[in-house]
């Protein structure tokens, strides 16, 4: 076998099996009619690797791996647009021990809400603009786009577990530190009342 070749088969299967153990999730319903769910996934803290060019990126993409069925609609990175969804993933993450050092060592997990197009107009995972008048829950003077690590500035969000914010809303660098990661996946028949 070629030598090009059996490396490329070698990357593959690091890749392939990069998969991330699931801490934990819970069920929503977005219609009582419909009969149509989110599943919210929790995951701890992404590889600390080296040549990793953009953790939040490697989130996205793992986000969207994501289905409840084969065929099903893809997941995303978690969209906390409402009070009470945004209420409900921190009490989860609070109640099972998530936001402690042993599952997110770098203190946060990504959401999906970026500034990375244009500063300052965030963006959530569905396209979505988060306008001025819409429901956010930022730590006290965020976001501040910092650029002490990184020219580009902070430009990804996580929830943020570090100097008691408890889960509140910080914009953090892209591609510097790996984070825990929330998924919400599309459940178009509500399978599970309950997490799973």
């Amino acid at each position: 076998m070629d030598l090009k070749l059996f490396l490329l088969c070698v990357i593959c299967m690091v890749c392939a099996s990069n998969e991330y153990e699931l801490a934990g999730s819970f069920v929503e319903h977005i219609d009582d009619d419909d009969c149509r769910c989110m599943v919210y996934e929790f995951y701890c803290q992404q590889p600390d690797v080296v040549d990793v060019d953009n953790y939040n990126m490697d989130a996205r993409q793992f986000c969207r791996q994501r289905k409840i069925e084969p065929l099903g609609p893809k997941g995303r990175l978690a969209i906390l647009r409402t009070l009470e969804i945004d209420e409900k993933v921190r009490q989860f993450i609070t109640d099972n021990g998530l936001d402690d050092s042993e599952c997110i060592p770098k203190h946060g997990f990504w959401i999906g809400l970026s500034d990375r197009v244009h500063e300052d107009e965030y963006v959530w995972s569905d396209g979505v603009s988060l306008c001025p008048t819409d429901y956010r829950n930022y730590a006290p003077d965020e976001p501040n786009n910092d650029q002490n690590l990184h020219g580009a500035g902070q430009d990804c969000t996580q929830l943020w577990y570090r100097f008691g914010h408890g889960g509140k809303w910080d914009d953090e660098y892209c591609n510097q530190r790996p984070k825990g990661i929330v998924c919400e996946v599309p459940d178009p028949f509500c399978h599970s009342e309950t997490a799973y």
